[in-house]
C-alpha cells in the first residue's frame, strides 16, 4: 500500500522539524478561515488510542463542557461519558471516539502486545472521562489496519451513533493506519446523505514545515471553540472556554502515559510522544481539513 506522505514521515527524525513556537508563528501569518463544528454528534475516529487527544481533544472537552452548562447552568463538571446509548436519541447527544485499533504494537520488543493492549485500554478510558464523552474501542490488532477489516468494523458503529460530523485524522498524515482509518470513513460518508466530513493532522505537525507543498492549506481550518452561556444575577454571560479546554485535552493527554515516557529500562526505549511533539498539539487552537 502506498500511503500519501508516508516517505515524509519515515524521513523525519525525533525531534521533529518544525517546531511548536515555529507553528504558532506560521499560523498567526497565515489567514486561516474557521470552521464551527454542526449541532449534533461529533464522532471522533481515532485509528490509535490518543489520536482523539492530540487531533481535537480540546474541542470535544469544550463541547461537553457547554453541553453540560446548558443542561445543568450550576455545575462546573463535564458530563459521566458513560451514557452514549442512552444520548442517542438526544437533540443534543453525547459526543464519542471511536478507538479503531488496540494500540498493542507501540512498543514492539519492549512491552508484550497483550499487557500494552490492556494498559492503552485503561488510559482511553481515562482520557475520554477528562473530556467528557462516549468511547467505543474495535479492538483491531495495531500495526497494520486494513480496508475490509476496518469497513466491517467501522461502518455498523457510525450507523448506530449516526454522527452529525465524523472527524478521522488526515489521509495524508504520513502514517499507514490514519490512511486506512481515513479511507474508511471517507467511502461511509459517500453513502450517506447529511454528514460532514473533517480531517485532522496528527504526524504533519512533525514532519512538514509551513508553507509546505505536500499540504493542502487551502483547505486548513481552525475549528471554533464553543462558548458556554451561564445565567446569574443580571443576566446572561457568555464565556470563553478556550483555556479551561487545552488544560482539559493536556490532562486527558497525560492520561496516555504509556506513549510520554519510556516503558522499559533498555538504553534506547521508545518514547512515542517526547515533550517537544506533545507542544505541537498546544498551538492555541486545533485544526482540521475540509474536503
Amino acid at each position: 500500500m502506498t500511503v500519501p506522505n508516508g516517505h515524509r514521515l519515515a524521513a523525519t527524525d525525533d525531534a521533529g522539524v518544525t517546531t511548536a513556537d515555529q507553528w504558532c508563528e506560521a499560523l498567526a501569518e497565515h489567514a486561516v478561515r474557521t470552521i464551527a463544528l454542526d449541532v449534533g454528534r461529533l464522532v471522533v475516529v481515532a485509528p490509535h488510542p490518543d489520536d482523539e487527544v492530540l487531533g481535537l481533544g480540546a474541542t470535544m472537552a469544550a463541547r461537553s463542557a457547554a453541553r453540560s452548562t446548558s443542561r445543568y447552568p450550576d455545575s462546573p463538571h463535564l458530563p459521566d461519558s458513560s451514557g452514549v446509548a442512552d444520548s442517542l436519541g438526544s437533540p443534543d447527544p453525547l459526543d464519542v471516539v471511536v478507538c479503531v485499533s488496540d494500540g498493542s504494537a507501540s512498543h514492539p520488543g519492549e512491552v508484550a502486545p497483550e499487557v500494552m493492549r490492556g494498559r492503552r485500554q485503561a488510559e482511553c478510558e481515562d482520557g475520554a472521562r477528562e473530556l467528557g464523552i462516549g468511547l467505543r474501542m474495535l479492538d483491531l490488532p495495531d500495526g497494520g489496519l486494513n480496508a475490509a477489516d476496518v469497513d466491517a468494523a467501522l461502518h455498523p458503529v457510525l450507523d448506530e451513533l449516526a454522527p452529525a460530523t465524523v472527524a478521522v485524522t488526515w489521509s495524508g498524515d504520513g502514517h499507514p493506519d490514519h490512511h486506512v482509518c481515513a479511507e474508511s470513513v471517507q467511502r461511509w460518508i459517500a453513502a450517506r446523505e447529511g454528514a460532514t466530513l473533517l480531517e485532522f493532522p496528527v504526524w504533519m505537525w512533525h514532519w512538514a514545515r509551513p508553507g509546505d507543498p505536500d499540504v493542502p492549506w487551502e483547505r486548513l481550518r481552525r475549528v471554533s471553540m464553543p462558548r458556554s452561556e451561564s445565567t446569574a444575577a443580571g443576566g446572561s454571560r457568555t464565556e470563553d472556554m478556550t483555556a479551561d479546554a487545552f488544560a482539559h485535552k493536556r490532562r486527558a493527554l497525560a492520561a496516555h502515559a504509556s506513549q510520554l515516557a519510556s516503558q522499559s529500562d533498555a538504553p534506547d526505549a521508545t518514547v512515542i510522544l517526547p515533550p517537544a511533539v506533545v507542544e505541537r498539539f498546544f498551538l492555541g487552537d486545533e485544526w482540521v481539513f475540509t474536503p
